[in-house]
């Protein structure tokens, strides 16, 4: 039996994990409470999902022995210390990007165990990529129920902490990168004079497809990309200008901006 899980904050990512979460059987709204910093937020997830909202964090806190911290990174670890006393020998399952395991147990005195997640935003169609990372407080009972949680919203990967920052770019920014490609196509598509919908279509099955085929045999990114470009073709024609462009050495630099933000949140 699943227990009462409450949101601290009710942003896109609260939003998509409940959700996502509410498509699970064993999952029931009514046993689901969600707090926000003003309000608004939170009253408004509630009226879309029939869920709870609560007036207060404390009111949110109190009505769950799991807590999911949904804060942005500035406001986490405050929104911990604020209510400390009430948080004892409850589960916290933080989002908070770049907010260290050893923070957050301080900031609610050392009473709580604490799980530190990073989900990314396809949870809110079952399709995620989460990575967990249990502080020491934590039982195997907690990563159980946790893994259970994020295994109904997508994939789930368990990682050492000092691989939290760079999984946070990779998996959790990763696919605004791609989106970005994807539009990139989908408009280029358009320029060359295809329908707006069908260049959609084509470039969004063109994504999924080629991801397929890495997650389903075992060539490699590079030997698949060889075989689809005949020497003097199309293909070779367009990755001859994308090298030229630097474009994988732009990507790769965007994974590296986006772990080092993540390196700044934590300090």
């Amino acid at each position: 039996m699943t227990p009462s899980l409450s949101f601290l904050g009710a942003g896109r990512m609260a939003r998509s994990l409940i959700r996502g979460l509410l498509q699970a059987p064993f999952i029931e709204k009514e046993k689901i409470f969600v707090s926000s910093r003003h309000g608004e937020s939170a009253q408004e997830l509630a009226r879309e999902y029939q869920v709870n909202a609560t007036s207060n964090n404390e009111e949110a806190i109190m009505a769950s022995p799991v807590i999911f911290l949904c804060t942005k990174p500035a406001q986490a670890l405050e929104a911990l210390s604020q209510n400390a006393s009430l948080f004892k020998n409850k589960l916290i399952i933080s989002i908070a990007a770049g907010i260290l395991l050893e923070d957050l147990y301080d900031a609610v005195g050392r009473e709580a165990r604490i799980i530190r997640t990073m989900p990314n935003i396809a949870v809110r169609i079952g399709k995620g990529v989460t990575t967990i990372t249990p502080h020491h407080s934590a039982t195997a009972n907690d990563m159980e129920l946790t893994a259970r949680l994020f295994t109904t919203v997508g994939k789930v990967f368990e990682i050492g902490e000092k691989q939290t920052n760079a999984t946070t770019a990779v998996s959790g920014s990763g696919p605004a990168f791609a989106l970005l490609f994807l539009e990139a196509l989908f408009q280029g598509g358009i320029q060359e004079g295809l329908d707006p919908s069908l260049s959609r279509a084509l470039s969004a099955h063109v994504l999924a497809s080629s991801a397929a085929l890495i997650l389903e045999t075992e060539d490699s990114p590079a030997a698949l990309r060889a075989e689809i470009a005949s020497p003097k073709g199309t293909t070779e024609a367009g990755l001859n200008l994308l090298e030229v462009e630097q474009f994988s050495n732009t990507i790769i630099r965007a994974v590296h901006a986006a772990t080092k933000r993540a390196q700044e949140l934590a300090s």
